[in-house]
């Protein structure tokens, strides 16, 4: 009666591990980063459970691309771009704050949450895009939307308090960015890129939630 008894909880602890497995893989997201810019760029990405971890994939111009699968979490999850094809990590390390962001926390409670960032600087078009939306998702204002953010002439728009960083990421600082306030200096990049953050605590219609289980692009000149 006992072996019966073990061979039966054994077998409901194996039936749970499969369907756990099985739930993590219909959850896991894919991100597809894509390159339609003119030039060839180093995209990189990392999260906040990746112990730090960047990763940079060069991308040819004209739709290069780099598929990277993040599983059913990834929290604080950030992908940014620069231009050149080093792909080298430092170079990724010293881009990161002369770029604008696509920050993406994937499985919060049956949500994924994503915006773009401009609290730090803008360098890139960006663009974020729901592929697959899961079930009951539907493409709706912040709800599975796609902000964007593209400003066509970094130099002329990169007026003072803001300035142009130069190498390695090539951006325009947002000088009070991080602060928590909206400044002048913070509505250009506001008037400039609406859909994007332009300062710290700009959270207003500018986070974007879908469906845990949904697959996303993040674009680079779109």
């Amino acid at each position: 009666m006992k072996n019966s008894v073990r061979i039966v909880t054994l077998q409901a602890l194996l039936m749970a591990v499969v369907i756990s497995l099985a739930m993590d893989s219909v959850n896991a997201a894919s991100i597809n980063i894509r390159n339609q810019c003119s030039e060839t760029i180093s995209a990189c990405a990392t999260c906040n459970s990746c112990g730090g971890q960047v990763n940079c994939y060069a991308l040819a111009p004209y739709n290069g691309f780099q598929v990277i699968d993040v599983g059913p979490n990834w929290p604080g999850g950030v992908i940014w771009g620069y231009p050149g094809g080093s792909a080298d990590p430092t170079d990724g390390n010293n881009a990161k704050p002369q770029a604008d962001l696509a920050e993406m926390t994937i499985g919060a409670g049956g949500e994924d949450y994503y915006d773009i960032s401009n609290v730090n600087a803008y360098n890139l078009p960006l663009l974020i895009n729901p592929t697959t939306i899961a079930s009951p998702g539907q493409r709706q204002g912040l709800e599975c939307g796609t902000p964007i953010c593209s400003i066509s002439n970094i130099y002329s728009f990169c007026q003072s308090p803001n300035y142009l960083t130069g190498a390695v990421g090539y951006g325009c600082y947002n000088v009070d960015g991080p602060g928590p306030v909206a400044t002048a200096g913070t509505e250009q990049f506001a008037n400039a890129c609406p859909d994007a953050y332009s300062y710290s605590q700009d959270d207003a219609n500018h986070v974007y939630a879908c469906p845990t289980g949904s697959n996303y692009e993040v674009v680079f000149c779109p």
